[in-house]
């Protein structure tokens, strides 16, 4: 990424602006937006970018915005998407969006662990996965499954964005999961449907599925370099 990122806003000017009601409540939806692609690090520089340069400038700026911080292949695949989770999130009412990122991520930027690529792959492999078990089902019972998982949804800890790209896969109204996530809660969203499968045709069906569909794609796994028991 480019010098300005990095570049502290300490000024006397710059902070009166960056603590702008206005200003504030821009770059929280910035955040919110930009929170289900970039790790912390990451996160935190593009928010000092956005505030540097383009917190002035118009919205269609946001491209332009957009693109400098997509800097690896994963981000620039994504960054159609970034942007349109940018502008969602400018329409949110205050109280949706997240806190202020010079907050939030000062404190979350003290214990950075993994990569945007790590939760790009990761993310990715539990989708690969989640389809092979959703095969071996039946169409009414993957639909039980399905609504099972998204029942627990609200117990998951994430932002508002994240959960919206997750209701909407589990929904079955997107065939791609949207976003990166950690891999705790991937672990958690597995779980859940393990369960839920235990539930509808009994424990021992629910091994056979998840195993096989293991075996299944461990080979694609093993070519991307991820290990796919860790979302077990």
């Amino acid at each position: 990424m480019n010098a300005p990122v990095t570049t502290p806003l300490t000024t006397p000017l710059e902070s009166k602006l960056i603590n702008k009601p206005e200003s504030i409540l821009r770059r929280r939806a910035i955040y919110t937006g930009m929170r289900p692609y970039f790790d912390d690090a990451k996160l935190l520089d593009a928010i000092k970018l956005w505030q540097t340069e383009y917190s002035h400038k118009p919205k269609f700026a946001l491209s332009v915005f957009v693109a400098r911080c997509c800097d690896n292949p994963a981000l620039k695949e994504a960054r159609a998407n970034i942007l349109k989770s940018i502008f969602i999130a400018l329409e949110l009412e205050p109280d949706a969006l997240l806190p202020d990122p010079f907050i939030d991520l000062k404190v979350i930027n003290k214990n950075v662990s993994g990569s945007t690529a790590d939760a790009t792959q990761q993310t990715k492999m539990f989708v690969v996965l989640m389809h092979q078990v959703f095969y071996k089902l039946q169409k009414t019972d993957e639909k039980q499954v399905r609504q099972s998982v998204l029942a627990q949804l609200s117990e998951l800890p994430t932002d508002r964005m994240r959960m919206m790209y997750l209701r909407e896969w589990l929904a079955g109204n997107t065939q791609s999961l949207e976003g990166q996530f950690d891999l705790e809660l991937l672990q958690k969203l597995v779980n859940y449907a393990y369960m839920a499968i235990c539930q509808q045709l009994g424990p021992v069906k629910a091994d056979q599925y998840l195993g096989q569909a293991i075996k299944e794609i461990e080979p694609l796994a093993a070519e991307v370099g991820f290990r796919l028991h860790d979302l077990l």
